[in-house]
């Protein structure tokens, strides 16, 4: 059964519906998915969702996607005794997003800060039982110590934090976290900029 449902009432329903976070901490520490899309169908019985135009997904402190289609699939489990669709705790299975992606992963860092992955693409690939991301499509990511540009796709997992690509790719480090290398902190015979 699809059921075509606005996106005000999307962001009443799915909160109850969704877990983006990988992990049970994770999970404890959100209290709420928020979303919006100007379109959606949602087929309840096959867990299947599909938002476009305009779609935003936040997990205030942990994850922002920003797209302009997304498809996710949550398969459920019901509540004993009723024929209903309503699902009882779905995990994310698989979601897809395309159309000018970003997605913005927030993650604790030394001393209480928080780093921010930044990841840009035409397409956004995520499997739950792996918990890798897989961007394609002129796909870039930002860390704080720099940026992996690649031609094919590059792949984040999650679990171990970890970048690598498929294809040729380039990467921008800043400067600053080489700051105590002697090879690249030296003088230089390269004229100066005037």
């Amino acid at each position: 059964m699809t059921r075509r449902v606005p996106s005000a009432l999307l962001c009443l329903l799915l909160p109850l519906w969704m877990t983006l976070a990988p992990g049970q901490a994770r999970a404890q520490q959100q209290d709420r998915i928020l979303l919006s899309a100007t379109n959606c169908v949602l087929e309840l019985e096959k867990g299947v969702y599909h938002l476009w135009d305009h779609v935003r997904v936040e997990s205030p402190g942990m994850l922002r996607i920003s797209c302009d289609d997304l498809r996710a699939s949550l398969p459920q489990d019901k509540a004993p005794g009723t024929s209903g669709p309503l699902p009882t705790g779905g995990k994310l299975q698989s979601l897809v997003a395309s159309g000018g992606v970003v997605i913005e992963l927030f993650q604790p860092g030394a001393g209480g800060t928080t780093n921010v992955v930044r990841a840009f693409g035409k397409q956004a690939e995520y499997g739950s039982q792996e918990e890798i991301l897989i961007l394609t499509g002129d796909p870039r990511i930002e860390t704080a110590s720099g940026t992996m540009i690649g031609t094919e796709a590059l792949v984040y997992d999650l679990k171990s934090r970890t970048m690598r690509n498929r294809g040729s790719y380039r990467i921008e480090l800043k400067a600053d976290i080489l700051k105590g290398s002697t090879l690249f902190n030296r003088g230089t015979n390269a004229p100066k900029p005037r």
